[in-house]
């Protein structure tokens, strides 16, 4: 970063901060949370069971009213997983007790609750895990998390915790946050270890305005890894070795998307810093159908929504399916001679959305291409295929069939989709009786979908 653009940087990074840091009131309520709520396990959980508060709280990393705990629970290695997980729901439920108290069952490697603490206005998630001193020990996923929170508080510093937050801040405001299956972002922990290597936020974006493909970090080291076959290894571009455990890749949850985004972003502000990278492409909620009718009109596209139906579970289980039924409509289409230019899926509380958007185009006919005429029996069988062909012919040396369209717009294969005609049910997806709409959208809906597309497809919010 050019010596001016650094110090406009500072000072973007400064006001920012201001806004974003947790406030000394905040910092003092949720230590007195914490007190509360690890006292009241105190006095349900079992002796042997030692409960430990993790996440960005104890590490200093949180943003201003984003302080929710994380407290983990736990177990001798004596026990076995089945008991840890039931005890583990048990201790919370007994602590629930109180006014306006009540706890959610969620799912990762194995259950776990989520606790909402009414006198305290705070959410904290209780986890069970078994306590281990060596990452060899480790059986399940979890069991590292106390050791990710030691190592990050003996190596950041106050100033890069505070770098920590600012990153992490940019990448919410520009959709690329959050290790979900759904946003395939940066998670938490992965921020506190690009800062770590990095040493501040201008170091880390100044290196990720040059990244080349593949990157291979090595947060304890300090230093980039020049061994390739990391890559093929990890199976992945992107890789940064856990500095707990060194098989485990934490950029895995990263797409080559995401990447490709934070990299540009990158680029954008390093070359000319600005307070407007950190709020995002903001739009008023009032103003989303008149926002998305702009850009129908000015792109020229039409947008189709199938709304499906989705069962009751977790955005990481159901959000995978709808995304791979947007695929398979898009290779339907596209076999069928349109041109779908974005295939967005959604999801909005109970409604899962695939969201589909096309230019205007109406086919009799489509050219269906064959082998070459060189390959003589899928030369041969092509032509039997396609021996009702409304016309053969050559380009070079391969061979294509004109055929009559089966249908005429996009719309009425749609119909089809959403009929579930094509595809009835897929895993949990049902499309069967799902809802079409062509260029508009279900009011409670209408603002998802238009931040889906500006975080996938990056239109200006002004559109």
């Amino acid at each position: 970063m050019r010596a001016g653009a650094e110090k406009v940087a500072k000072a973007v990074f400064a006001r920012e901060l201001d806004e974003i840091k947790p406030t000394k009131k905040e910092l003092e309520e949720s230590v007195y949370s914490i007190n509360q709520l690890t006292g009241a396990l105190k006095k349900v959980v079992a002796k042997d069971v030692e409960i430990r508060v993790v996440g960005s709280v104890v590490r200093g990393t949180q943003l201003r009213g984003e302080s929710d705990i994380d407290v983990f629970l736990l177990f001798p290695k004596k026990h076995k997983r089945e008991k840890i997980t039931k005890d583990g729901l048990e201790y919370a439920r007994r602590i629930a007790k109180g006014k306006g108290d009540r706890y959610e069952v969620k799912y990762a490697e194995h259950p776990y609750t989520r606790l909402y603490i009414g006198s305290l206005g705070v959410r904290a998630d209780i986890v069970p895990a078994f306590k281990i001193d060596n990452i060899e020990d480790m059986s399940t996923a979890v069991d590292r998390s106390p050791m990710h929170a030691d190592f990050i508080n003996r190596r950041l510093s106050e100033r890069q915790r505070d770098d920590v937050r600012l990153l992490k801040y940019l990448l919410k405001r520009q959709g690329l946050y959050g290790a979900e299956v759904m946003t395939s972002g940066f998670s938490g922990y992965l921020c506190e270890l690009l800062i770590l290597q990095y040493g501040t936020l201008t170091g880390l974006m100044d290196a990720a305005a040059g990244f080349t493909l593949p990157i291979l970090l090595d947060p304890k080291g300090k230093g980039a890894l020049k061994d390739l076959s990391l890559a093929k290894r990890f199976n992945s571009r992107f890789v940064v070795i856990d500095p707990v455990d060194k098989n485990r890749n934490v950029a895995a949850g990263v797409s080559i998307e995401t990447l490709g985004k934070f990299v540009m972003l990158c680029r954008a502000f390093t070359m000319r810093p600005n307070v407007a990278f950190f709020h995002g492409r903001g739009f008023a909620s009032t103003k989303v159908r008149a926002l998305l009718a702009s850009f129908i009109k000015r792109s020229g596209l039409d947008m189709y929504v199938v709304s499906a139906r989705i069962p009751d579970k977790s955005e990481d289980i159901v959000w995978p399916q709808l995304r791979k039924v947007g695929e398979f409509v898009t290779g339907l289409a596209e076999r069928s001679g349109f041109r779908i230019y974005f295939s967005i899926p959604v999801v909005s509380g109970r409604n899962g959305m695939l969201v589909f958007f096309a230019p205007r185009e109406k086919l009799t006919t489509r050219m269906q291409k064959g082998p070459s005429v060189f390959i003589r029996k899928a030369q041969e069988q092509f032509v039997n295929a396609h021996r009702n062909a409304m016309a053969m012919t050559m380009r070079g040396d391969t061979i294509y069939a004109l055929e009559r369209n089966k249908y005429g717009t996009l719309e009425d294969l749609m119909r089809d989709v959403a009929a579930g005609r094509i595809l009835g049910k897929r895993k949990d997806i049902t499309l069967r009786g799902s809802k079409l709409l062509v260029n508009a959208l279900p009011k409670e809906c209408a603002e998802d979908v238009y931040a889906s597309l500006l975080e996938n497809v990056g239109i200006g919010s002004d559109s």
